[in-house]
């Protein structure tokens, strides 16, 4: 009797090694500085330039691969460039917004990528500010997540990058009630990325580039937008306490062209990981579909639609969010 090899040797279904993350990559762009960034997806998907929030390095972006399936189904690549002092990236003083936003723009044109949407998280919508000013021919979509905009106070922004390095895992804690939670994975990874950024370069480095972070936020007006006319996205929670609507009210007083606020009514300054999937759908869509899940499956739907799925009981985002209890086993 024939034995057949299936019997004996049964296939391996995996053909390659599975990410545990965006790889970082290192190059040298125009200015002659070398530059740490992320480039995740394929070269004819769609570009989006991520912008994460305060202190974070290049590779907290995989806390949002949580939706790499919804991502990738979308086709979206996302490439990211690691911030003066953050990280693996050494701290140069000369480095401001606009240098920033040059290195960034060298890189891309490296990549032979043109217009690109542009998403800035916290912290890094000052980035994006400067970025879009200075090149708004470019810029196809700007999303903006509990962006932080300006002080518009006399003052520096009330953080301080020394005490922040004592406890880097206390300025990344969530409340107890944030759907983040819910991620499997996701607050571990919240403290590796929390000690990346601090520490990366050795444990005695002085957190150089978060205190030039806080510095030039909280002393740099936002700069001229009129220019931007490519179509904003905003997303905020209405009880966040850290980058409050009257933030908001700043970016729609200085941009023209802003085509949807999306305001999620008691939710905080986590917005950004649980609306990450309706991010993604107005990069791939401009607004023409919500992420509505319903009775376990999640659907794209136009927005006239996803008004009655809503009402009917329906929920926004992924399918996932409405899971109680650990995922199950598989």
């Amino acid at each position: 009797m024939e034995i057949l090899q299936e019997e004996v040797a049964p296939a391996v279904l995996q053909q390659g090694f599975d990410p545990l993350g965006p790889t970082v990559r290192s190059t040298v762009v125009g200015s002659g500085r070398t530059v740490n960034f992320i480039d995740e997806g394929r070269p004819d998907w769609q570009p989006l330039l991520f912008l994460g929030g305060a202190g974070t390095t290049v590779r907290a972006f995989r806390l949002m691969e949580f939706a790499r399936s919804f991502r990738e189904q979308l086709r979206i690549r996302i490439i990211s460039v690691e911030r003066n002092g953050l990280g693996q990236t050494p701290f140069d003083p000369a480095v401001g917004f606009v240098e920033y936003g040059a290195d960034v723009w060298s890189l891309l044109d490296s990549l032979d990528i043109g217009p690109v949407s542009v998403v800035a998280i916290s912290g890094g919508g000052p980035y994006a500010a400067w970025f879009a000013a200075e090149w708004p021919e470019r810029v196809r979509s700007l999303h903006l997540a509990c962006a932080y905009a300006e002080n518009g106070d006399a003052g520096a922004v009330p953080f301080n990058a020394e005490k922040i390095a004592e406890d880097p895992a206390d300025w990344w804690r969530f409340p107890a009630n944030s759907p983040v939670h819910r991620v499997p994975g996701f607050d571990d990874s919240v403290i590796e990325e929390a000690t990346r950024g601090v520490f990366a370069r050795g444990r005695d480095v002085s957190p150089q580039g978060l205190s030039q972070a806080f510095e030039l936020c909280g002393n740099t007006p936002l700069p001229d937008l009129s220019r931007v006319d490519a179509p904003v996205f905003t997303y905020w929670g209405s009880a966040d306490p850290a980058v409050p609507l009257a933030q908001l009210e700043r970016w729609r007083a200085a941009l023209p062209n802003v085509v949807k606020n999306r305001i999620y009514q008691h939710e905080g300054h986590d917005v950004q990981y649980r609306h990450w999937d309706q991010i993604l759908a107005d990069v791939a869509f401009l607004g023409a579909r919500v992420v509505v899940s319903v009775s376990g499956k999640t659907l794209l739907a136009a927005p006239e639609h996803a008004a009655d799925m809503l009402a009917a009981g329906g929920e926004v985002g992924l399918a996932a969010w409405a899971q109680t209890g650990p995922p199950p086993l598989r």
